[in-house]
């Protein structure tokens, strides 16, 4: 009080004009900081009187024309760079007004602060706004000693104070992490495509889509095998269906198929596929493909070293004339489960389960990807020998956490999602790893067999014999023309 009442004296002391010159600074300066704050009204203001003071009306209704014109042209002829500058603007308006506005009171509320000495407290930065189809993405900047689980523990609190349906909390790195705003549930209605791209690059494959509403790629360098189970309606065939469309379109990518159901869920690619087999009970023909494939991967193993320059495929470019080689086998229990086979079918099952290991095990090197589908995930029908070694797991729903764990390994007893938990209705949503291992839901395209059979008869010119590239030859020409009639090719 004493310092105060020195203060008042000292100011009265002072001369007049020492007082009004201090005066009009401290108001000159409050002026500044008010017309920054309000510089979007004051500029718009300049602009609107000087259209005025120049042109009359008429530049005010070209001020009011030109602008949504020359958005909608510019939204016309370039919607990337017009839909990236319109989220740009949208988030950092929503970082600033929207969010920024009430950061510390919802911090607070939620209890995910820290206080201090002296009544104050400490709230972890909001750095960013970022928009995803599926709402708001806020990154923020932890406090030290915080964790993202921290907020996941509070991500009811902090959906009913944002006034959204959900937030998911994701870990994006040391001392960061991000709450998805989810307005709108993207993996809830199904996603039909009317054409798919072409890949062309096996390291950046689109596959499906995740919960934020973006593509999920997938890169197939360096990969030996994939795994994927789950119950019949689930949508395995659907899913890798539209993964198909899009690699066949490639002309240094050849499809081997072996459909385990015996029926025509695959017949669409048979123009395309170098290889096609939709027998499910004649083993030695699923047998001949199967040896192609890998008497294939043994050439390659043996020679690319000396005719390419390098023993590993992926550390080559992709030629149309040392094509990447796609196995899939759907319902591939058909051919390892021997359950109820007599002997000689046995023999079979285990020289088809035999080639199928040393595909999984030896095939990276040689460019060829084998891929395993299944609706029972179990050790008798899938060896674990096998599965084990498949780096790429995809579970769609299955009915036992046995069955999800048989599919992705023991990361999914501790995970959040699980396949037993998606609903029967979500048919072509699934469960898959991330790159940082951790699991995430993604909902799968679905592309109708009309669609597929004309992408595959568009790109049929590119489909080439096993033969031309080292592949043994195994059957003669009688047993051929039993094949075709048997519905196999090769």
């Amino acid at each position: 009080m004493s310092n105060l009442l020195t203060l008042l004296k000292t100011l009265l002391a002072l001369p007049r004009k020492r007082v009004n010159g201090a005066a009009s600074v401290l108001t000159g300066w409050w002026l500044i900081r008010l017309l920054w704050r309000l510089r979007l009204l004051v500029a718009v203001t300049l602009v609107v009187l000087f259209a005025y003071s120049r042109w009359g009306w008429v530049g005010l209704v070209l001020l009011a024309v030109l602008p949504p014109l020359l958005s909608f042209a510019w939204r016309v002829l370039h919607p990337q760079s017009h839909t990236w500058f319109v989220n740009a603007l949208t988030a950092r308006h929503r970082l600033r007004h929207t969010y920024g506005s009430r950061w510390d009171a919802v911090i607070v509320a939620c209890d995910l602060h820290r206080p201090v000495p002296g009544g104050a407290h400490l709230t972890p930065e909001l750095v960013k706004v970022s928009l995803v189809p599926v709402g708001d993405v806020l990154h923020v900047r932890l406090l030290d000693g915080q964790a993202p689980a921290d907020f996941a523990r509070q991500a009811d609190e902090l959906a009913h104070a944002f006034g959204v349906p959900e937030v998911r909390v994701t870990n994006a790195g040391p001392g960061r992490v991000e709450l998805v705003l989810v307005l709108l549930d993207v993996l809830a209605q199904p996603v039909t495509l009317t054409d798919v791209p072409a890949v062309t690059d096996l390291r950046k494959v689109r596959f499906a889509i995740g919960e934020d509403g973006l593509w999920r790629t997938r890169n197939y360098a360096n990969i030996a095998a994939e795994v994927g189970g789950g119950v019949p309606g689930s949508g395995k065939t659907a899913g890798e269906t539209s993964l198909a469309c899009g690699l066949i379109q490639n002309p240094a990518v050849q499809y081997v198929v072996v459909d385990g159901k015996g029926g025509e869920d695959w017949s669409w690619i048979a123009p395309r596929a170098a290889a096609y087999c939709a027998e499910d009970e004649d083993l030695n023909a699923v047998l001949a493909v199967v040896e192609q494939v890998h008497g294939l991967m043994r050439h390659r193993l043996k020679t690319q070293k000396a005719t390419r320059g390098e023993a590993n495929f992926w550390n080559l470019p992709l030629d149309p004339a040392h094509p990447a080689v796609f196995l899939v086998v759907d319902e591939v229990q058909t051919f390892t489960d021997t359950k109820g086979m007599d002997n000689e079918t046995k023999q079979l099952a285990w020289q088809i389960t035999a080639r199928l290991s040393a595909l999984v095990k030896k095939g990276r090197s040689a460019g060829i990807i084998t891929r395993l589908l299944t609706q029972k995930p179990t050790s008798d029908a899938l060896p674990t020998a096998i599965r084990d070694n498949a780096s790429v797991r995809t579970a769609w729903r299955v009915m036992s956490k046995d069955a999800a764990e048989a599919i992705l390994g023991p990361i999914v007893r501790d995970a959040e999602v699980s396949p037993v938990d998606i609903p029967e209705a979500m048919r072509g949503v699934a469960v898959v790893a991330t790159d940082a291992g951790r699991l995430e839901r993604v909902r799968f395209p679905f592309v109708d067999e009309h669609t597929a059979e004309t992408i595959a008869a568009r790109v049929a010119g590119l489909r080439r014999e096993l033969t031309e590239f080292g592949a043994p030859t195994t059957d003669n020409e009688d047993q051929e023309a039993e094949d075709d009639a048997a519905g196999v090719r090769t």
